[in-house]
């Protein structure tokens, strides 16, 4: 609701506490824990509420590049590796990398990742790693190549140890690049290959390095008009497809 437009304190009030989710968890009107959970909400001179992504420029804009590896599926599987880096104006700021203790890896998922059982066995546990991981995140925006699938694994596995969902605005690298590059695939190998990243796949920090090199490319490439962060969450999900045809052989 905030994304597109600016609330009066007290619709704001009354429409989050319609909502279960928030209300089971805290107060809506405290918005410090807002923030904790990733919302950067503030209140404006005229006394309205609104998003801060809608406020500020992307080069100031603090963002979260993340990727993990996981055992399977957000409801049989677990975390097992996640790696993310801070990036403002362009710049690493800071790098977070973790293995997550596992019980059990499948073979698949070795043979796919590399990471056996005995990288994992003297990990700090996944609630130890959530935890840090959920205060290195703070209310930067989330970033990941295909972000659904990293975002809502993440956000449920924080539900399920007790910590409340993600509410981070978030960015997905694969449909910004379909509005910035054209090609004819946009899985991360390929795009790789298209400007000559080189390093390990399928290895949590070294996708979220990859996914970083593709989102700078992306910024690089928006239009003037694309100036805050809202602006580029929107324009990642409106702007028209570039997506190439195969060619015929």
């Amino acid at each position: 609701m905030l994304a597109k437009k600016s609330l009066n304190y007290y619709d704001f009030i009354q429409i989050s506490s319609q909502i279960p989710e928030i209300t089971e968890l805290f107060n809506p009107k405290d918005f410090a824990f807002w923030r904790t959970l990733g919302l950067d909400i503030m209140k404006l001179d005229n006394g309205k509420i609104t998003l801060r992504t809608r406020e500020i420029d992307i080069s100031e804009q603090i963002f979260c590049i993340t990727d993990i590896e996981t055992t399977g599926s957000v409801n049989s599987g677990q975390i097992i590796e996640i790696g993310a880096l801070k990036v403002q104006n362009g710049e690493i700021i800071d790098k977070f990398e973790s293995f997550c203790k596992a019980e059990e890896i499948p073979e698949q998922i070795t043979e796919l990742t590399g990471i056996t059982l005995a990288d994992v066995e003297n990990a700090p546990s996944v609630a130890s790693v959530m935890e840090k991981f959920r205060l290195f995140l703070g209310k930067s925006v989330f970033v990941a190549h295909n972000v659904k699938f990293d975002y809502n694994f993440i956000s449920q596995t924080l539900q399920n140890l007790g910590y409340g969902p993600l509410l981070n605005r978030r960015i997905c690298t694969i449909e910004l690049a379909r509005r910035t590059i054209p090609a004819e695939k946009y899985g991360l190998d390929t795009l790789k290959e298209m400007f000559g990243i080189e390093n390990a796949h399928h290895r949590a920090l070294n996708d979220a390095i990859s996914a970083n090199e593709i989102f700078k490319i992306s910024l690089s490439r928006l239009p003037w008009h694309v100036q805050t962060t809202e602006d580029l969450i929107t324009f990642s999900k409106t702007a028209p497809n570039l997506k190439l045809k195969p060619q015929e052989n």
